[in-house]
C-alpha cells in the first residue's frame, strides 16, 4: 500500500490518511503504539493471560487501579434491568465474582438467553403442519429485505424496479394484484403473489431469477397450468426491455 510522509512530523501515511492527518498537523504527533501492559495497575498482558482487544478493554475498565472503578461499580449496580447483574448472580453467585470474572476478561451472557420454556410441550406434527398451511394461506405480502421505493410502491428487487420504469415508459397501467390461490400435489392451499398486473391486458406478470425459477419448479407449472394470464420473466434484459 502506497504511503506518503509528512513533511511536519515525518511520519508515514497511506494516501487517504495522509490527507486528514496533513491538514491537522503540527510536528508533534506521536504515533500510535499498542500497549502491551494494563495502564493502571502495569501488569503486562502476556502475564494476565490477555490476548484479545475486548480482554484488553474489559480489563483496563474493572481493573481496581482504574480511577474511574468506584464508579463503573456504582453504575453496574443500578442497571439491573439490562440482566447484566441476574446473569452474574446466576452464573458466578455474587456481583464480586461477576467482576473478578470482567478482570480476567471473561464475559458472561445472559441465561435467558436462547433458553427453551421447559415447561411448554413441543408441537405435535399435526399442529405444525396446520401452522405452515396457516403462514402459507396468509394474504399478506411477506416484506423482504432491500425493498425499493417507486412513485410510492414498495418493490422487492431491482428487477421489479426496472420492470416497473419499462412498464411507466411504454405507458401501460400496472398495480400490485390481489393473491392468486392455487392447490399443491397434497391439496393444500396457498396462496401466491405475483409482482404486477396489467388490468388491461389482464396479464400477471412476475420477474424471478433463474435459481428461484429452477428451485420453485414444480409451483411455477401448477400456477401456469391453473392461470393461463400469468408471465414469468427469467433476466434482467427481459424487464428492461419488456415487450407485450
Amino acid at each position: 500500500m502506497e504511503k506518503s510522509k509528512c513533511g511536519k512530523c515525518g511520519n508515514y501515511f497511506t494516501n487517504n490518511n495522509y490527507q486528514k492527518h496533513s491538514i491537522v498537523c503540527d510536528g508533534n504527533y506521536n504515533r500510535f503504539i499498542k500497549s502491551e501492559a494494563c495502564s493502571h495497575c502495569g501488569a503486562s498482558w502476556n502475564a494476565l493471560n490477555i490476548l484479545t482487544a475486548s480482554e484488553k478493554a474489559s480489563h483496563s475498565r474493572w481493573c481496581k487501579e482504574n480511577p474511574k472503578y468506584d464508579q463503573y461499580i456504582s453504575d453496574l449496580r443500578k442497571r439491573d434491568h439490562t440482566g447484566l447483574m441476574n446473569a452474574a448472580r446466576k452464573k458466578t453467585g455474587n456481583l464480586n465474582q461477576y467482576v473478578a470474572a470482567k478482570l480476567r476478561g471473561e464475559v458472561y451472557e445472559s441465561p435467558l438467553k436462547g433458553r427453551k420454556n421447559l415447561n411448554r410441550k413441543p408441537h405435535t406434527e399435526e399442529t405444525k403442519e396446520l401452522l405452515r398451511q396457516k403462514a402459507l394461506a396468509s394474504n399478506h405480502r411477506r416484506l423482504r429485505k432491500g425493498r425499493i421505493l417507486y412513485k410510492n410502491i414498495w418493490l422487492d428487487s431491482s428487477w421489479e424496479y426496472e420492470l416497473a420504469k419499462r412498464l411507466d415508459e411504454s405507458g401501460i397501467k400496472w398495480e400490485r394484484p390481489e393473491p392468486l390461490v392455487w392447490i399443491d400435489e397434497k391439496n393444500g392451499k396457498h396462496n401466491y403473489f405475483p409482482d404486477f398486473y396489467l388490468p388491461d391486458y389482464d396479464l400477471f406478470l412476475d420477474p424471478k431469477n433463474p435459481a428461484a425459477y429452477e428451485n420453485q419448479k414444480k409451483k411455477i407449472k401448477i400456477l401456469e397450468e391453473t392461470y393461463k394470464n400469468i408471465k414469468f420473466i427469467t433476466s434482467l434484459n427481459e424487464c428492461i426491455n419488456f415487450k407485450l
